[in-house]
């Protein structure tokens, strides 16, 4: 069975204005809401729950 024309493991920008976008795109830069959300504060909640998921990860008992 063939696979279908699009179904490729490596996607390939070709042509002029698939590369000119690339370009454009990577001056701008990152954008100001991804900017915005690594500076956001870690809550305690937060931080806890990530403590807790990783706990469970590592298969440890919880803590009392």
């Amino acid at each position: 069975m063939t696979r279908h024309p699009i179904d490729r493991a490596n996607p390939k920008a070709e042509g002029a204005r698939v590369k000119h976008f690339l370009d454009l795109a990577r001056r701008e830069g990152v954008h100001p809401a991804v900017q915005e959300l690594g500076q956001r504060p870690v809550t305690t909640r937060t931080a806890r729950k990530v403590q807790e998921f990783l706990r469970i990860d590592r298969q440890e008992s919880p803590a009392t």
